[in-house]
Order: structure tokens, then C-alpha cells, then sequence
């Protein structure tokens, strides 16, 4: 698995589906809020740890990701 800078993911993710945005109102801190409306009918949200836009996403965030946005299991690869 690739790994990915917090800008990367992000713009992959978009790539895929326009309806993922990042919301900087929700979470504390450095944690910054992925959020789309539409998953199986509802809307659906992960907190991301963002220290600045180049940080590196980890891996064990990407595999959460693609598991609770219901992404295909190659998606990060």
C-alpha cells in the first residue's frame, strides 16, 4: 500500500467521488473532519489527523478509510 500526504488523499478521494470534503469546524485541534453525504444513504464522517497538508497519512488510517467509505480494496494501491 502508497503511502499518502494528507493533500494527496484528499485529492484522490475527490477523484473518485466530488461528494468527500474535508470539514475544518468539526474535530479539536489538529484533527480535521472527511466527511460525504452519501454512503448507503447516509452521511458519513472519519476524523484525520492534519498537522500540515504535506504530513503523511499512516496506513492504518487508509485501510479505515477505505473500509468505513465502503471504497474497493484497491483503491490505495
Amino acid at each position: 500500500m502508497k503511502s499518502y500526504s494528507f493533500r494527496e488523499l484528499v485529492k484522490k478521494l475527490r477523484k473518485h467521488d466530488p461528494r468527500f470534503r474535508i470539514d475544518t469546524r468539526r474535530g479539536k485541534g489538529s484533527h480535521r473532519m472527511l466527511v460525504h453525504t452519501d454512503i448507503d444513504g447516509r452521511k458519513q464522517a472519519y476524523p484525520l489527523v492534519c498537522h500540515n497538508e504535506g504530513a503523511e497519512i499512516s496506513k492504518v488510517y487508509l485501510v479505515a478509510i477505505r473500509r468505513n467509505f465502503k471504497l474497493p480494496d484497491d483503491f490505495f494501491d
